[in-house]
């Protein structure tokens, strides 16, 4: 024992002197080596700002979460703890090696205060105990893989590098122990806990000062070492990785953590995204050289572990091909640090990366998910690809009609876009409805999701049936949905993956400007899209919405699982003994690249099955060979792909094979006829949906379908188009003017039935003045109603009686629910008996229809409509009177009566408190003014013709008073009244009489045969708003008489009654 004054001598202070001194040149070193590494990086091209440096506080929680936790490791759990123990021992064992600083000079030294501390203690005694056991544990490992072998993940790494870093961790593991027990073997000491190991090593060593001075500088200079090689190799990844993973993994694509998959990079050029509408001369269009290169991609080479996760679930390179994901980076790695190209950025990519390295990828994504230190792949590859297809124009040539028939079909095997219909029309002739935008439907306001067929599901006969299975589902689900057939085209997936970026561009423009018609107006989280094609899925829900596209993507695995689970299809139920094998293979752009895994599989086992897993699967699962564009290349190196991933499904024993992908269905199909042996059958390979399909029929038939309905809380904009706006007719102040959820059904007028014979009213003595003989006519104008105004009656409708006379209650009849609006100029008409006449585009409107009965027959009489007390006195006979403004009528129906048919009176009526007395005999009636009316057009009668009864309205509140005959009476002024419609009868009917004489019945008047007369205009009137005519001022003449039976009648076009609010 020595005691702690007799540590320093001559000899520490010499190894102390060596360390320091050797330290020097070795930190000049790396720290110069530090800063080529930092410009190397630095000298790549720019990316978007704020692309990789948004929300810095969730990037930095995911870097500690990605280091500590190891979150990449947990399909490995050996490699997994004892890499964990070796960075750890790494991380906290750099403040331990500092130390050595002091302890090669005083061997009984370390740190102030902290060296003393037990915990401290024993956290070094755990770091030195986890480090030498991780390094043995993974030096183990590399052993048993080996590294000359191509199936081995360590093939084509830098072993040099790799076991120079692995002894120096060794050492330095070992280093921290050595020190701890020679002090407590020098100096004394040593806790039971703290120096748990190093208490018993120290056991085994002499006391001496010098040794522990020794393994100080043992443990310094292994560290020094460390430094050196890195310092000397900027290519040795094994090594810089400690420094450079904080980086990169705080730098990746997005901000959670989610894997560089789905959605690929714009094409950029320096910081700018180019686009066809963009692009200039200048602009350099993807990788052909190492001074393209963006510094995202230098960093991702720069970072490389050379762990070779990358290559072990790499279709190609497990099928014989040259395309390695971690020589891949690796290549670029060296070519760049390499010292003949030193400071020269004239190297060809095409000299570093080979056309069949790069045309190989499959874009399955494994490489990008299993890599630790997130390195990005894919992106990468596409940059290379865009190069050589854009600049180029070097590429496969099978590719050459791949992107011609793209660009001229919009569809990879150049079909004509009217076939896209063919399914369609197979299916209604089976009895199955697919309503077709555009056809059928005009917009998705009624329609909760939109099937996108996509090209495979429309034109590939194994994609039609799959597409056939959906819509059965659906149907017999009663989920609303719709197809755009031929309003489809390809969504650019095959372009941009084979690196014709415009060419996508152009696609997915087209696209997008065609879903965000159908969606028009629907909100955001309601555009919900079902696809059965994942690469279809992929680029609509991550690619498009860098240009605009935001829609809500389902696989149709996701949906039709739902409907199982809420009972809306029911499979047959199967017992243990008749459930058959059946294995799933994961497309990898339904799995790695959006993360759906389960719904498929319970889809499978709802569907009667016994679920056998492959040894890949999820996210180690492998790729049936068709992704990357590589489904329309043929493959003419090593084995095929699918081939290869068939074996694996074969091996199962499996009786069926289960895909989720129409590319992975013809993957599979045909590996499965190149393997399987005739001498047993082969297992079939279908699509989930057909087998789901397949489950639930009864007797071979589907299921009786269920009513169509919303399955969730769907939010639509209220919109005027189709029969009838909701409130429309409600006051501004109790209208909802936001968004209705259609699991509240909002009031609609659906379309209105052919409409029976209504009783008609004769106008009554002191109803209506008729115009003067030959007068003309005009249009009533619509004008916002609003109450206390009062306008003459309708001929036919209902009219108070004169004072005295006895008014019985009249029928309560609720107000309509939408606006009434008037059909346009010349709008169909309800035909004679017998006629048939097709139906015109849908009108909003209050279910208030004027429908005339047949010639000669009878009209039983108008039901009676309350008033209030009031006196309106008519003008005498020959004076003008103006049309009144149209008001929105109640659900009433007027039909003209046949000619010569009797018709009673109609029931007496009372009148509101407001008295409008008309101008005496002769005298002139100004006109009324012009009211802002809802835009409408109404064609004038022929001379000659009867005029018909416009729609019954509710009459307001009021009583009309007729003068005696002949007697003047001086105009009275205009009292605002309720809302009523009062409108002229046609030239030649009755005046009515002086007060308290009786009222005969009115024949109401048929129209001329030929004349084509809409309904009156059913609008809004101007508020309080009652103007005597002007004296000789012409009648406007009244709405035009709807033709005789037989006439032809135009169609009517569409209105919309109300803005969409």
């Amino acid at each position: 024992m020595f005691a702690v004054d007799q540590a320093i001598s001559p000899t520490t202070i010499v190894f102390g002197v060596i360390g320091l001194v050797l330290s020097l040149p070795v930190w000049g070193l790396f720290v110069a080596a530090g800063l080529r590494m930092f410009r190397f990086v630095r000298s790549g091209q720019p990316l978007p700002a704020g692309d990789r440096t948004d929300r810095p506080l969730q990037r930095f929680s995911r870097v500690l979460v990605e280091v500590f936790g190891h979150t990449h490791f947990k399909s490995r759990p050996l490699v997994n703890v004892a890499h964990w123990l070796v960075m750890v021992g790494f991380l906290f064992g750099v403040l331990v090696w500092f130390e050595a600083y002091i302890q090669t000079f005083n061997p009984a030294g370390g740190w102030p205060w902290l060296g003393d501390w037990g915990a401290y203690r024993f956290v070094e005694e755990v770091l030195g105990i986890g480090t030498v056991a991780g390094i043995v544990a993974l030096v183990v490992v590399r052993l048993r893989q080996g590294t000359k072998e191509r199936g081995s993940r360590f093939f084509g790494s830098d072993h040099t590098a790799a076991r120079a870093i692995e002894a120096i961790v060794f050492f330095e593991g070992l280093g921290m122990l050595l020190v701890k027990a020679g002090k407590i073997a020098t100096f004394g000491g040593g806790h039971p806990v703290a120096d748990f190991l190093s208490r018993h090593l120290a056991t085994l060593l002499p006391a001496s000062p010098t040794m522990v001075s020794a393994f100080a500088l043992l443990k310094l200079l292994g560290g020094m070492a460390f430094l050196a090689l890195l310092g000397l190799n900027l290519s040795w990844g094994v090594g810089w990785h400690r420094f450079l993973a904080f980086f990169n993994i705080y730098l990746q694509t997005n901000a959670d953590g989610r894997k560089a998959t789905g959605r690929l990079k714009p094409m950029t050029s320096g910081s700018k995204v180019l686009t066809l509408d963009n692009i200039g001369e200048e602009d350099t269009l993807g990788v052909g050289k190492l001074g393209d290169a963006s510094w995202k991609m230098l960093l991702d080479a720069s970072t490389c572990t050379d762990c070779g996760r990358c290559q072990d679930l790499c279709p190609a390179w497990n099928t014989g091909k040259p395309l390695n994901p971690k020589l891949l980076m690796t290549d670029i790695r060296d070519a760049a640090f390499g010292r003949e190209y030193e400071g020269v950025d004239v190297l060809s990519m095409a000299n570093v990366i080979s056309d069949d390295v790069l045309w190989s990828c499959t874009n399955c994504g494994a490489c990008v998910d299993q890599c630790p230190v997130d390195i990005e792949h894919l992106d990468h590859v596409a940059d290379l690809r865009r190069f050589r297809v854009l600049a180029d124009s070097e590429f496969p040539s099978e590719l050459t009609g791949l992107f011609k028939n793209l660009e001229s079909k919009g569809n990879p095997w150049g079909r004509n876009r009217a076939d896209r219909n063919s399914w369609v029309a197979a299916a209604r002739a089976d009895g199955i409805p697919v309503p077709v935008v555009g056809d059928d439907i005009q917009d998705l306001s009624d329609t909760e999701y939109l099937f996108w067929v996509g090209c495979a599901g429309a034109f590939d006969d194994d994609g039609v049936r799959t597409t056939r299975a959906v819509v059965e589902l659906l149907h017999t689900a009663g989920v609303k949905f719709a197809v755009l057939s031929t309003g489809e085209t390809c969504t650019g997936d095959p372009a941009r993956r084979a690196g014709n970026e415009f060419l996508f561009q152009m696609l997915a423009t087209e696209n997008i400007a065609t879903l965000n018609d159908v969606f028009d107006g629907v909100p955001a989280g309601q555009r919900k899209i079902i696809t059965t094609c994942p690469h279809c899925f992929n680029t609509i829900r991550n690619e498009y919405p860098d240009f605009d596209g935001h829609f809500d993507v389902f696989h149709h695995t996701q949906l039709l699982n739902r409907l199982v689970r809420d009972g809306l299809l029911t499979p047959v139920p199967r017992g243990p003994e008749h459930r058959r094998p059946v294995t799933y293979h994961d497309p990898c752009f339904l799995g790695r690249h959006n993360q759906v895994y389960d719904p498929p599989r319970e889809m499978v086992e709802a569907a009667g099955a016994s679920l056998v897993e492959m040894g890949h699967t999820r996210e180690e699962a492998f790729c049936c060979g068709a992704g990357g564009a590589r489904m329309y290349m043929e493959e003419t190196i090593g084995r095929r792909v699918n081939e290869f991933r068939s074996e694996q499904a074969l091996a199962t024993g499996a009786e069926e094979i289960a895909t989720g992908c129409p590319f992975c269905t013809t993957m599979f199909t045909g590996g499965v006829k190149a393997l399987a042996s005739p001498d047993a059958p082969a297992p079939v390979v279908r699509d989930v949906a057909q087998m789901l399909r397949d489950s639930i029929l009864i007797d071979g038939h589907l299921p009786p379908a269920r009513e169509p309905h919303f399955l969730g809380e769907v939010i639509r904009p209220r919109r005027s188009r189709g029969n009838g706006a909701a409130g429309a007719d409600a006051p501004l102040a109790g209208r909802d003017l936001g968004l209705t959820s259609t699991k509240k059904p909002s009031p609609t007028t659906p379309p209105a039935p052919a409409t029976p014979p209504a009783p008609v009213a004769p106008a009554a003595p002191n109803g209506v003045v008729p115009p003067a003989p030959g007068t003309a006519v005009l249009p009533a104008q619509g004008a916002l109603a609003v109450p206390n105004v009062v306008v003459p009656p309708v001929p036919g409708a209902a009219v108070p009686p004169a004072p005295g006379t006895a008014v019985p209650p009249a029928s309560t009849t609720p107000p309509a629910p939408g606006v009434a609006v008037p059909p346009a100029p010349g709008a169909a008409v309800p035909p004679a008996p017998g006629t048939s006449v097709p139906p015109a585009p849908a009108v909003p409107a209050a279910p208030s229809v004027v429908v005339p009965p047949a010639p000669g027959t009878a009209v039983p009489p108008a039901p009676a409509v309350p008033a209030a007390p009031s006196v309106v006195v008519p003008p005498a006979p020959g004076t003008a009177v103006p049309p009144a403004p149209a008001v929105p009528a109640a659900p009433s129906v007027v039909v003209p009566p046949a000619p010569g048919t009797a018709v009673p009176p109609a029931p007496a009526v009372p009148a509101a408190p407001s008295v409008v007395v008309p101008p005496a005999p002769g005298t002139a009636v100004p006109p009324a003014p012009a009211v802002p009316a809802a835009p409408s057009v109404v064609v004038p009668p022929a001379p000659g013709t009867a005029m018909p009864p416009a729609p019954a309205v509710p009459a307001a509140p009021s009583v009309v008073v007729p003068p005696a005959p002949g007697t003047a009476m001086p105009p009275a002024p205009a009292v605002p009244a309720a809302p009523s419609v009062v409108v002229p009868p046609a030239p030649g009917t009755a005046v009515p009489p002086a007060p308290g004489t009786a009222v005969p019945p009115t024949p109401a008047v048929p129209p001329a045969p030929g004349g084509a007369v809409p309904p009156a205009s059913a609008a809004f009137a101007s508020p309080n708003v009652v103007v005597p005519p002007a004296p000789g001022s012409a009648v406007p003449p009244t709405p035009a008489v709807p033709p005789a039976p037989g006439t032809a009648i135009p169609p009517t076009a569409e209105k919309n009654d109300t803005e969409e609010r």
